[in-house]
């Protein structure tokens, strides 16, 4: 898409990016217009408050003008990626062979060009990294950046998630204004998420703290799917969520070796939690032998010893009293 923009004639990236909105207007492919003015409704198949008419001669972008700046210049984009989809054959024929017409991959092709137009390349890198960001990063980057919106920023930072993960906008309300996803399913725009985990952090700390915590996002008013890795930094009135289910720069999480050793798995030794994780040697609890649990914060000291329990390397039925330093190893096979 960017490519086809590009090629045609008159076009300035960086005319563009300063003034997305007056330039389009300037353009003389297309029409803009107030759809709050003219009474018309958004496309409620959009992420975004705007309307293309490719229809109409000139087809016609259709932006709510009432919408903050930086708002307005990735909802235009946006429509703007649409008017190039469908009027570039090779685009047009590459949305065809999709199954459901190529409404997914439209949407989401028409959300990464705004934000590959509006924020570059160089800035991007030097702000977010390499991988997976931080909140703190995207808010940075959308600070720096004084024509984008918190929309577009999402949508560049979703491109360095590390597996599988989101990028998700909050209102002051908890309400998703924009999610951006590496997986086929995603919070909804306009999803409640105050029952969720991240949404408690953000609750219990202090205003304008960037918090964390280990939860589910809400899909139909119920928390379901993976377990992700989340962080939340206060933008402007509401809040950029980064999601992800592993390799997380803000704590402790599988692929860190950079930082922290891969160390060994353990499962909670409550049985009412149960939790999976990985720890470092070193984080035995001198007591117990065992971590401290990140989902139930807690070692084994509660637990009362098992009458007897099987040995994790000789697999055979040990006494309690048999019971190592180390959770599930009997005294002899931990030498």
């Amino acid at each position: 898409m960017m490519a086809s923009l590009v090629a045609r004639e008159g076009v300035d990236l960086e005319e563009i990016r300063q003034d997305p909105i007056g330039w389009l207007s300037q353009w003389p492919e297309v029409e803009v217009f107030d759809l709050e003015r003219s009474h018309t409704s958004s496309d409620e198949r959009c992420d975004v408050d705007g309307l293309y008419r490719g229809e109409e001669t000139p087809p016609r972008v259709g932006v709510a003008f009432s919408r903050t700046r930086e708002r307005m210049n990735f909802t235009a984009l946006h429509e703007l990626g649409h008017h190039i989809q469908l009027t570039d054959e090779h685009l047009l024929e590459t949305l065809l062979e999709r199954g459901d017409g190529g409404r997914a991959l439209e949407e989401e092709a028409c959300d990464a060009f705004a934000s590959a137009v509006l924020i570059p390349e160089a800035t991007a890198t030097s702000v977010l990294g390499q991988r997976t960001p931080s909140a703190d990063a995207v808010v940075s980057l959308w600070r720096a950046l004084s024509t984008v919106s918190r929309s577009a920023v999402a949508m560049r930072a979703r491109g360095q998630i590390d597996g599988d993960g989101h990028v998700v906008v909050l209102s002051g309300a908890g309400e998703v204004t924009f999610s951006t996803s590496t997986t086929a399913v995603r919070p909804t725009r306009r999803s409640d998420q105050t029952a969720t985990a991240i949404w408690e952090a953000i609750e219990r700390g202090h205003a304008g703290a960037t918090v964390a915590a280990r939860g589910q996002f809400a899909y139909n008013s119920v928390l379901a799917g993976d377990t992700y890795f989340m962080q939340a930094a206060p933008a402007g009135s509401g809040y950029i969520v980064v999601a992800a289910t592993e390799r997380v720069p803000w704590t402790f999480s599988v692929a860190r070796h950079e930082h922290v050793s891969y160390g060994r798995s353990y499962v909670c030794v409550h049985l009412g939690c149960a939790a999976e994780f990985r720890a470092a040697p070193h984080d035995a609890c001198a007591a117990c032998g065992n971590p401290t649990c990140p989902t139930c914060q807690r070692c084994g000291c509660s637990v009362a010893a098992p009458a007897e329990f099987q040995c994790m390397e000789c697999f055979l039925l040990k006494s309690g009293t048999q019971q190592s330093a180390t959770a599930g190893i009997c005294e002899e096979c931990a030498g």
